[in-house]
């Protein structure tokens, strides 16, 4: 790229004749950023550099871009925002000299270059002016006879401290990227604390700076501790350089969740987590040992919440775990600062979060009239109930992309514009010296490298002396400063609503569990993570975000109910109807209770029924019922509690044929076939036995009638033998006469 040097009055070289490929220059951007940090001194050359972007479609030939200095300076905050504000494709202003220009090269869709134009210092229009000023500078690109594109910066002429310094304090948080955890993964912390992570660089940028007040999210030294001895040694050794860190530390709020958020979504004081008991492992705290920076007994907590949970301590053979509060705990030194997102809160949040223990709210100057006032105000304003500490948005919103430029002529650019302001502000008409407060924001970039060398160069300002949050706290509070009411959009405020209608149903069914707390404690996490200020930066898309956790707090309402049935007959007059109970959660077992009504009065039952139902598993229950007379349909209405008396799910209805006399009937049947079957019985044995007496007495004449027919011929053989014998006995022994 060529270089031109030029001073005041210098020709502008005529552009190349080039025609581009698209009439559209909306595509197109210029940033112009002075060396320096936009100061310069006497004797120093003036070098800018010109960055063009092409973010659009179309690719543009070559052309020139020309510098070009305001002829007078700016006297006002007020005029620099109009100045920087003013729209660009109008080409040079009035009141304005060109002092060089150079020539560009094509510029393809989505790619940047830049052009390098220097001023020799004794070429500068304003080198002999003996006081400081703020000097508007420019450049405009020309690509043919209808493409323009400006881009506006400063430069600030220093040739002696002439102004008065202001004191200027600075907060910085240190928070995690936007999640819906509830705490930060063992593999994230070791991301984040690696050498060039996003927690090692933010820690790295602040040390060094002891005037920088810290605001902590409480949620990072807790997803640390509760891992015991198995948290990544970068996490552990981040954490000793935090309390080693020479700076006022203060805690924010858990998961640095949106305070007015949630005040302006209903809740009368902000959410606080309850119990991070779900998350212990005894496996990791064998070896007992005392967390890293524990709260001193004089620690302030960061919100006044109800009573949390306690922690578990296991059984009386294992290890003692860690309590919410060796879990939560700090050394800080300021506490009762409530910080909430810029640009949202309305005066009537303020008296909320002070009941709450939050006496002191930090606050973007945009949320306040100060824009209004004929000077920058001092940064401690009191408000009923409290104070609050206003935080400039002109200079906070420069210095913010300062420290996340992605090149070093957007730093120079970004602190053109903190210097300017610093330099306006020293020559406000003010009876003393200002203090004011700047801060950063949530949305450190994983580009952001420019913290420690933007807190360098502020630090060293000829306009700023250093000060502390505290000093910034005590010194004399703004008169005409009043809050301007910012509320949160209402889709938020209502999505915020939602989040916190569904904790309190998942609140109600952990009621099944053995220990609730550890769902209940989980619920919370989860949900103060998914309000981090954090995702109201527009790049994070909250509402997806929103939906998942609806429908996983839905899953969870859903994962214990009573399976489906078909129709069930009985046909007794009292027995148990089978049904099936499903836990679809996966680690922890459920105790329910089971109530049955019936839709009318042919069933009847006595009492309810308990279960207990494995993670993961099915059981079935049995509903003892009795029947009454009649028969026909019942609609059994089923429902599940938990023993507590909270409804799990909604009821579910089962018909229920009821035949009940066909019990009766078939009894009767029964009893008949068992009198006919008796009955047939003795009458058979009846007739048996008379056969069997009509057989013996048949049998008995039969033997009498063979007996006498035996003894008659028995006679008669006797007979016949005696004569014969007689007749042959030659004795006549037989003692008969013969005749």
């Amino acid at each position: 790229m060529a270089v031109a040097v030029a001073s005041l009055g210098f020709s502008v070289a005529p552009a190349m004749a080039a025609q581009p490929l698209a009439a559209d220059s909306s595509g197109l951007l210029v940033e112009v950023a002075a060396d320096n940090g936009g100061v310069l001194v006497p004797g120093q050359d003036l070098g800018v550099s010109i960055t063009i972007t092409n973010s659009g479609t179309s690719m543009y030939l070559a052309g020139s871009v020309s510098l070009w200095i305001e002829n007078s300076p700016l006297a006002t905050r007020n005029a620099y925002s109009s100045w920087l504000s003013s729209s660009s494709g109008t080409g040079q202003p009035s009141g304005s000299t060109v002092v060089g220009s150079v020539s560009t090269g094509a510029i393809e869709p989505g790619t940047s270059t830049t052009a390098r134009i220097t001023i020799p210092a004794a070429s500068v229009g304003f080198s002999g002016q003996a006081n400081q000023a703020t000097y508007g500078i420019g450049s405009t690109l020309s690509i043919g006879p209808n493409t323009q594109a400006d881009g506006r910066s400063s430069v600030v002429w220093n040739p002696a401290d002439t102004g008065t310094r202001t004191n200027v304090a600075v907060a910085y948080p240190i928070t995690s990227p936007a999640g819906s955890s509830g705490l930060i993964s063992s593999a994230d912390l070791a991301t984040y604390t690696a050498p060039n992570g996003v927690l090692s660089r933010q820690l790295s940028g602040i040390l060094g700076h002891a005037s920088v007040a810290i605001g902590i999210d409480p949620m990072i030294i807790a997803s640390i501790r509760v891992l015991g001895t198995a948290a990544p040694l970068s996490a552990t050794e981040w954490l000793v350089r935090l309390s080693q860190a020479p700076n006022d530390i203060f805690p924010l709020s858990y998961g640095d969740a949106d305070l007015a958020g949630q005040i302006q979504s209903g809740l009368t004081t902000p959410l606080a987590p309850l119990s991070l008991s779900y998350a212990l492992n005894p496996a990791n705290f064998q070896t007992p040992a005392s967390p890293v920076g524990e709260p001193s007994p004089t620690a302030t907590p960061s919100v006044t919440a109800p009573t949390p949970t306690p922690t578990p301590t296991g059984p009386a053979t294992g290890p003692a775990l860690p309590t919410m509060e060796e879990l939560l705990g700090w050394r800080y030194t300021l506490g009762g600062i409530a910080w909430p997102g810029d640009n949202t809160v309305r005066a009537a949040d303020l008296p909320k979060f002070a009941a709450a223990g939050l006496t002191t709210t930090i606050l973007a100057s945009s949320n306040t009239n100060s824009a209004s006032l004929e000077a920058t105000p001092n940064a401690l304003l009191t408000i009923n109930g409290g104070k609050a500490v206003v935080a400039d948005s002109g200079i906070s919103t420069a210095i913010r992309a300062a420290a996340t430029a992605g090149s070093d002529a957007a730093w120079h650019g970004a602190m053109a514009q903190v210097n300017a302001q610093l330099e306006l502000v020293s020559h406000e008409k003010a009876s003393a010296p200002r203090t004011i407060l700047l801060t950063f924001d949530r949305a450190w970039p994983s580009s952001g490298t420019q913290l420690a060398r933007t807190l360098d160069s502020l630090a060293v300002s000829p306009w700023v002396t250093t000060a502390t949050l505290p000093q910034a706290l005590s010194a004399t509070p703004a008169s005409g400063v009043s809050i301007k009411d910012s509320p949160e959009a209402t889709q938020r405020t209502r999505s915020i609503s939602s989040l916190v209608a569904m904790e309190n149903s998942v609140d109600s069914f952990a009621t099944v569990l053995d220990v609730p707390s550890t769902m209940i404690g989980q619920a919370r996490t989860q949900l103060l993570t998914l309000l981090a200020v954090s995702w109201q930066n527009p790049r994070n898309d909250w509402a997806t975000a929103v939906a998942d956790s609806l429908k996983a707090s839905t899953g969870i309402l859903n994962s214990v109910k009573i399976l489906q049935t078909e129709n069930v007959n009985l046909v007794s007059a009292q027995g148990s109807i089978p049904f099936t109970i499903s836990n679809g959660l996966k680690t922890e077992a459920v105790t329910v209770v089971v109530h049955a009504s019936p839709s009318n009065g042919r069933i009847e039952i006595d009492s309810a029924t308990t279960k207990k139902v494995q993670a993961s598993s099915r059981a079935t229950v049995l509903i003892p019922v009795k029947a009454k007379l009649g028969n026909g349909q019942v609609t059994l209405t089923l429902q599940l509690f938990s023993q507590s008396g909270v409804p799990i799910g909604g009821p579910t209805t089962v018909p229920v044929d009821v035949h009940a006399d066909w019990e009766g009937i078939g009894a009767l049947i029964i009893g008949i076939l068992l009198v006919l079957l008796f009955g047939f019985g003795i009458v058979r044995n009846i007739l048996r036995r008379r056969k069997e007496g009509r057989d013996e007495r048949a049998g008995d004449a039969a033997a009498a009638n063979a007996a006498t027919e035996h003894t008659d011929a028995s006679a008669i053989a006797s007979g016949s033998a005696s004569g014969g014998a007689a007749e042959q006995d030659p004795a006549g022994t037989s003692g008969k006469p013969r005749g």
